[in-house]
């Protein structure tokens, strides 16, 4: 079992962030603390005991032993908690899996065991690789967490917590060798329903992605049909269906849902955007070159970019408020300089559409300039005309 791209490349983040990480890496649990955990849950849960009930911790062994784990582990039933769930808290050798809702009873023994190898999963993540996945979690959190930190930390944490979830689902597919008992399993703890079919949930969660912008929008965990569509594309395990799933859960960039990651991703095409826009010798007059200081701090641009596929595909890859984002930069630098007035905007008209941009830019023009569609019309027409003019008169391609 691999963690997914998205994690090792936090893990890695913060791994080079040498204090961070040397100061996380140092957990101190104090043993007040794990007493007084032991007990609230003696007080709020049922202790089933092993005598009583082997059959549970016969499949709870089975899942340790799937997962090569050694730890000890107590199972409880929750007296507080009446929605169906699992939740597994560790403490250096030992762990305590509690189970709420009617759990027991919903499930059979191989979707029980589904449930155990999901939860033993967390423990198994937290074991690989000397921790570091454990102390990446706490980390990110700590940053999250804080009231003073920006929101793109937030938004990674809840990334990495998704795809924390789906690697345990993993787990859950390594321990019963079953794609059909994990989706039910999975299923039935959602709904409540007694009888559900692992096959026609697969069909709908198709439908579903066909009908949405891919993304989740969990705070904790995926939503149920992505779990079921990544543990589809899991069964087959090849890198090219880990990346299908880092763009289900992922989606399209999103300007107010942007990761540590995204952010640099949408800061690298917004330079690229702009370094594009002003390729033209005409575009690089000196209030250019201020607006261009003022969004990046110094003047230096990449003269040898190309609009080309790539790039096109970049901003495709984008929710409708980036595109928007996007078309302001345009009229942004349109506007920037009087003298190129026309010329710039027909320029920003002729960029728009070769990036699908032009929906976004036309609304901003007739707003901004108060058009009626008439008007409109003919102010990009007038537009284009001055851009064509410059253009039969330069030598170079503008881009």
């Amino acid at each position: 079992m691999k963690p997914f791209p998205f994690q090792c490349q936090l893990r890695d983040y913060f791994k080079n962030q040498t204090k961070t990480w040397a100061w996380f890496l140092d957990k101190n649990v104090q043993k007040e603390q794990i007493e007084s955990f032991k007990t609230d849950l003696l007080k709020n849960a049922y202790r089933i005991d092993p005598v009583t009930e082997p059959e549970w911790y016969a499949l709870l062994q089975k899942a340790k032993d799937k997962l090569n784990l050694s730890l000890s582990v107590t199972l409880y039933q929750s007296q507080q908690v009446d929605y169906n769930n699992g939740a597994i808290v560790s403490f250096e050798n030992e762990a305590h899996l509690i189970l709420s809702g009617s759990i027991l009873k919903l499930l059979n023994h191989d979707e029980l065991l589904a449930l155990f190898g999901h939860e033993l999963s967390h423990i198994h993540l937290n074991s690989i690789e000397n921790g570091d996945f454990e102390v990446t979690n706490r980390i990110i959190n700590a940053i999250a967490n804080d009231y003073k930190s920006e929101l793109f930390y937030h938004e990674t944490a809840r990334i990495f917590q998704l795809f924390t979830e789906l690697y345990c689902d993993l787990g859950a597919l390594k321990v019963t060798e079953n794609l059909e008992t994990v989706i039910t399993t999975l299923v039935k703890i959602e709904t409540g329903l007694e009888k559900v079919s692992a096959e026609s949930y697969l069909k709908q969660a198709d439908e579903i992605l066909t009908r949405i912008e891919v993304g989740s929008s969990g705070e904790s965990h995926p939503e149920i049909y992505i779990r079921a569509k990544s543990l589809q594309l899991l069964s087959n395990y090849t890198d090219e269906n880990v990346a299908k799933i880092e763009e289900i859960v992922k989606g399209k960039l999103d300007l107010q849902l942007l990761t540590l990651f995204s952010k640099k991703e949408v800061y690298g095409i917004t330079k690229n955007l702009i370094d594009l826009f002003t390729k033209p010798k005409w575009m690089q007059s000196e209030h250019n070159i201020v607006l261009y200081k003022q969004y990046f701090g110094q003047y230096n641009p990449n003269r040898d970019l190309l609009l080309d596929a790539d790039f096109k595909t970049k901003i495709a890859n984008s929710r409708d408020n980036l595109k928007n984002y996007y078309a302001y930069i345009l009229f942004d630098f349109a506007m920037c300089d009087t003298e190129l007035k026309e010329i710039a905007i027909g320029h920003a008209l002729d960029v728009s559409e070769q990036l699908e941009l032009d929906t976004f830019l036309k609304i901003i023009i007739k707003k901004e300039y108060k058009l009626t569609e008439k008007s409109f019309k003919d102010f990009c027409k007038n537009c284009t005309v001055a851009l064509n003019q410059i253009l039969e008169s330069e030598s170079e391609s503008s881009y």
